[in-house]
């Protein structure tokens, strides 16, 4: 169990605590992400602190996709869940709720943003996707101020690790 003390105040302590989680991973291993080090750092300047994260649990999740003419969209959204304490099954229940009450169908790893989600945005205004690829994803569920988890996309490989 994880006992946060000091809550997340700024955006570069969230992003140091990911880079420790990230530099946990043990150099060979399956979870090992050093050769997407630039990638984490690019996808972790998209994450913006919000005050929400200190007292609500919530996913926050950032994307860079490929649109047309090779431009790079970044996108940033933030799902607060239901204030109750989750592991990572429970959480990807209620992504998969919420994603269903959208009239979306469930999908096996929620934790991540999926194309239909960010074509439902597009239409919402708020990002232009023409409907190319997903490069990478980063999504870091937090619990009243401390990292939780931490999950990673590059291409159609994911990890996902805990705190």
């Amino acid at each position: 169990m994880l006992f946060n003390i000091r809550p997340l105040k700024s955006i570069e302590e969230v992003r140091n605590g990911i880079r420790k989680i990230v530099a946990r991973q043990k150099k060979g291993s399956a979870d090992d992400l050093s050769a997407f080090r630039g990638e984490i750092e690019e996808l972790m300047s998209i994450l913006e602190f919000k005050s929400e994260w200190r007292r609500l649990p919530v996913v926050a999740r950032v994307a860079r996709i490929e649109g047309a003419e090779d431009m790079i969209t970044r996108y940033r959204e933030d799902v607060v869940l239901p204030n109750t304490k989750h592991d990572l099954e429970l959480v990807l229940k209620m992504l998969n709720y919420m994603r269903e009450q959208k009239q979306l169908k469930a999908v096996k790893m929620p934790l991540f943003l999926q194309p239909d989600e960010i074509s439902v945005s597009q239409q919402g205004r708020k990002i232009n996707f023409d409907g190319s690829k997903i490069i990478s994803q980063l999504s870091v569920v937090l619990q009243k101020g401390a990292i939780i988890y931490v999950g990673f996309v590059f291409g159609r490989n994911y990890v996902i690790l805990e705190n």
